[in-house]
């Protein structure tokens, strides 16, 4: 499972907030998603703020470490 991850700042970097997105099956599914989804959504929501960096996180679980 791959999600996507990132970092976005004030300009003048006195916040900076962390956004997420669905789970992914794989990395390219889901860098292709935070590039033609989730920053263009970020930018626009909010274009007085920078992104700083985005990336996929890989989550290496199996289904008896998931809780329902």
């Amino acid at each position: 499972m791959w999600t996507p991850l990132v970092l976005l700042c004030t300009m003048s970097f006195s916040e900076c907030t962390t956004y997420g997105g669905p789970l992914f099956k794989t990395e390219e599914i889901c860098q292709e998603q935070i590039n033609t989804v989730g920053l263009p959504f970020l930018k626009e929501k909010y274009p007085y703020s920078k992104i700083i960096k985005s990336k996929c996180i890989y989550w290496n679980l199996n289904s008896s470490e998931v809780e329902t």
